[in-house]
């Protein structure tokens, strides 16, 4: 991705130089318009771009640090998102490219050349017809119709002496002058001749600028898939290292805190009561083993009573022993009773 980068970069910077830096060629960006100026400034601003998130990655890949990973994979998303919208924005304007720059060349030629408050807009187009070596937009016979030649004709007493091209449509001895101006611009010559040039300039501006726009689009298609592949290498480099561990929010930090607390708590409150319950069944202990060790003679000895009272038991028919035994049987029955 660096290499990406710091070619685009390169490569705007050279088409911008070569194109708006031009002393005669320089105009010729006007007629595009401002969206080829910003398609330029676009790629060259990309490259930059991606040339410090190069330096963002390499300094995330050697910390592995996870914080810098996330932001380096959002922002090579944006720069992904960013190539895409500015490499069709390029395009569209080089498909757009051959129609704009004849449309454009025919208004200068018909409308405006020649004319007062148009001043720029002739020094353009005579620089286009020097320097590309050609004559009107799409033909040398559009200046037969242009507004400029009818105010020629006006000019002249005799309107057959009236020029019919520009002498920047002649060609050029090597001093810089017109070889034969009568035979390049005189209505009564024959034309075409060796003495005008015969291209058309709409042809000659179109097949210099579509090259480097092309240039700037073939950059952008490069840059959107080196974007691509290193959110790929990103997004596996941030599952290597694992999910990422929440920490928890000061409000739950807050409730696990008082939660932890109340359990240390009722853990202290427990502990401290342990020892009353077990020193108080420890008291009670001795006074119901000694109540239950009473009662169990007492029902021993009941038992051992009733055996002998039932062995030395006489007659029903007595009387005495029939009291005597009511009596014992008595005596026993207060005895088993418990305490």
């Amino acid at each position: 991705m660096l290499v990406v980068g710091g070619g685009a970069t390169a490569l705007g910077f050279w088409i911008y130089y070569a194109i708006r830096m031009d002393e005669e060629r320089g105009g010729i960006m006007d007629i595009l318009g401002f969206i080829y100026l910003f398609a330029n400034l676009c790629t060259i601003s990309e490259g930059i771009f991606l040339v410090v998130l190069v330096l963002l990655g390499t300094i995330a890949i050697c910390t592995m640090h996870r914080c810098t990973l996330i932001w380096y994979f959002s922002l090579v998303m944006v720069a992904c998102v960013a190539s895409l919208a500015f490499t069709l924005m390029t395009f569209w304007v080089f498909f757009r490219m051959e129609s704009t720059v004849n449309t454009a060349l025919t208004d200068y030629v018909q409308k405006d050349y020649g004319l007062f408050g148009n001043e720029e807009t002739t020094q353009l187009l005579d620089s286009i017809q020097m320097s590309f070596r050609c004559c009107g937009s799409k033909s040398y016979e559009d200046w037969h119709s242009s507004e400029w030649y009818k105010m020629q004709r006006l000019g002249y007493f005799d309107q057959s002496e009236a020029p019919i091209h520009p002498e920047t449509c002649c060609v050029l001895t090597p001093e810089g002058q017109p070889s034969n101006v009568t035979e390049c611009v005189h209505i009564n010559a024959v034309y075409p001749n060796r003495f005008i040039h015969r291209e058309p300039c709409s042809e000659k501006v179109y097949d210099w600028l579509h090259w480097p726009t092309l240039y700037l689009g073939f950059a952008g298609v490069a840059m959107f898939f080196s974007a691509i592949f290193e959110l790929g290498t990103t997004s596996a480099l941030l599952r290597t290292l694992g999910p990422l561990e929440q920490k928890p929010r000061p409000i739950e930090k807050q409730l696990l805190t008082t939660s932890l607390h109340s359990e240390s708590e009722d853990s202290r409150c427990s502990t401290k009561e342990r020892p009353k319950q077990i020193k108080t069944q420890s008291k009670n202990s001795p006074k119901n083993s000694t109540l239950d060790k009473n009662k169990n003679k007492a029902n021993a000895k009941a038992q051992k009573q009733h055996k002998m009272n039932m062995n030395n038991r006489p007659n029903g028919n007595d009387a005495e022993g029939g009291y005597v035994n009511s009596a014992f049987r008595h005596e026993a029955e207060e005895q088993a009773t418990p305490l």
